[in-house]
């Protein structure tokens, strides 16, 4: 459950103190809930505790209390106390109880509340990070704030000398330098674009230049073309625990860059590391925090104007849902599965849609999207399509998706939301429409389902005339019920139903007779004639 301590530091002596620790993680991120030996404490790195498996405690470690019974938290407190941890970190759903604090005074070892919306898994990765970004921390970025992007892309610019921009993993902008520097149309391009132009990324990826930078540790050169004015670039991804976090692309002045702009390119994504994964766990909190305000919205909880507010849309605005369900998988494999979906749902719908908001139930994930007007069906699919290929690809996890009506104002989002449901219950049931619907393409199908729901509440909605039918079959081994619904589904046509079924159409006829005499049931009656078809249904 530990990393090895080469994956920490780069000097196994170097030593982080939990001072440092919190220094590094940056403001806000965790709570001192107790520091009775100060916090000048030694940490060699993290360590999940876990409690059925009664995994060993080591000194130095700074304990994750990860799936703990609060109940259990000052057995968990003494054990890791005995064997000399620096520290506990805890989730807490609320208020901290005061007791947690008083285990830590009295066992003489820090307590740490980790926010309830970061992920353990997040967390984990940061102080990894933070332990082993103590020793490699520049004089230029010291006073960088962690996670401060915009910052940092300064810091970066001074130490390569050159106009710099830090991308995600997908190369989009994440932040970049405002010094004074010279710069290209291309970089004004990719700045006002939030990411380069899709035809200079394609000239980069057709290059290789985007997979070398994905795929290898060192500086790669981008080679300038002066006749288009593009001035060339050197580019290194930003790692942490063998994770691409992002990149940092810089603009100089030739190429190949001297070797001691790339030195210092490579000395600045050692450090970006701990800043991209503060950023990273920055948007998780606020992604889970919007999560809990969109489950409470689609579930009909919670005034309506507050979360307007909270989640930073137009009440009266035009809203859609759409629900994205995992094929069946089993815990703890499915709760894996729905992490890491949720999270890559989660940037494709804010990338598609600002002020988007995702959260995860169950086995599905609802992504809330603000509709604009000429948002139509087409790009909500082709949404959803490129969402189901990218996890299939990237993550190995087969999804459904169901997309509910626009609706406004935002009250009404719960209705969306069951309509999506309801979609997604129609796709899993009929694989040949394909992993994705719209309730507009799908509507008559999702009401025959509400219905078949009725009658499954209220038995009596089956009884009736066919239920003679259905007896006589079961104990005669007749085949009533199989050749009525031929004969509904083919709108009445003898020859095409008979055909259907592989017998004379005669044949038909003569069942028809039967069925008549036997049960009653009037053919030339619309109404009945529709409530017969919908009982085979729910039959």
């Amino acid at each position: 459950m530990k990393p090895h301590q080469d994956e920490l530091t780069q000097e196994p002596s170097a030593r982080a103190t939990l001072a440092q620790l919190l220094e590094n993680l940056g403001e806000g991120l965790v709570t001192i809930l107790a520091a009775p030996k100060g916090l000048d404490v030694e940490v060699v790195g993290p360590a999940i505790f876990d409690p059925l498996a009664g995994s060993p405690v080591e000194p130095g470690d700074l304990i994750l209390a990860v799936a703990t019974d609060l109940s259990r938290a000052g057995d968990i407190v003494l054990a890791a106390a005995d064997a000399g941890a620096a520290g506990v970190a805890f989730k807490l759903p609320g208020d901290p109880p005061p007791a947690l604090a008083e285990a830590g005074a009295r066992a003489g070892i820090a307590i740490l509340a980790v926010p309830h919306e970061l992920s353990w898994g997040h967390f984990f990765s940061l102080l990894r990070t933070a332990v082993a970004s103590t020793a490699q921390v520049p004089t230029q970025t010291s006073d960088v704030p962690v996670g401060d992007l915009f910052a940092l892309a300064n810091a970066v610019a001074a130490m390569v000398g050159g106009p710099v921009t830090i991308e995600d993993p997908s190369f989009r902008i994440l932040a970049y330098s405002s010094l004074e520097e010279p710069v290209d149309e291309l970089r004004m391009q990719t700045i006002l674009g939030r990411r380069s132009p899709a035809a200079w990324m394609s000239r980069f990826g057709d290059a290789g230049f985007l997979r070398r930078v994905a795929t290898t540790d060192d500086v790669v050169t981008v080679a300038g073309i002066p006749e288009e004015g593009v001035l060339p670039r050197i580019a290194i991804a930003v790692r942490a625990g063998g994770e691409m976090l992002g990149s940092i692309w810089v603009i100089v002045r030739q190429a190949p860059a001297p070797p001691a702009s790339a030195e210092a390119l490579r000395e600045a994504s050692r450090i970006a590391a701990l800043h991209l994964m503060r950023h990273r766990a920055t948007a998780d909190i606020e992604r889970r925090f919007r999560g809990d305000l969109l489950l409470s919205l689609i579930e009909g909880r919670g005034p309506i104007e507050a979360v307007a507010t909270k989640l930073g849309v137009d009440a009266d605005g035009a809203f859609t849902v759409v629900a994205f369900e995992l094929h069946s998988a089993e815990e703890p494999e499915l709760s894996i599965q729905r992490e890491r979906t949720l999270e890559l749902i989660a940037v494709y719908c804010e990338a598609f849609r600002r002020r988007s908001a995702c959260v995860a139930s169950g086995k599905t994930v609802y992504c809330l999207l603000p509709t604009a007007p000429h948002t139509g069906r087409p790009r909500l699919i082709a949404l959803a399509a490129d969402i189901i290929r990218r996890a299939e690809r990237s993550l190995t996890v087969g999804l459904h998706a169901g997309i509910g009506s626009t609706v406004s104002p935002l009250r009404n989002v719960p209705r969306s939301r069951w309509e999506a449901d309801q979609v997604v219950r129609v796709v899993t049931r009929s694989p040949e429409r394909g992993p994705v619907a719209h309730i507009e393409d799908v509507r008559a199908h999702t009401l025959l389902l509400e219905l078949q729901d009725l009658a499954a509440d209220r038995p009596h909605f089956a009884a009736g005339k066919l239920e003679l039918l259905r007896r006589a079959d079961a104990q005669q081994g007749t085949d009533y019920l199989r050749t009525l619904s031929a004969y509904f589904e083919h709108q009445g046509n003898v020859a095409r139903a008979a055909q259907a079924l592989g017998i004379h159409a005669n044949t038909l006829r003569y069942r028809l007779r039967r069925m008549v005499e036997l049960s009653g049931l009037d053919l030339d009656d619309a109404d009945e004639r529709l409530i017969a078809d919908l009982q085979l249904r729910f039959l």
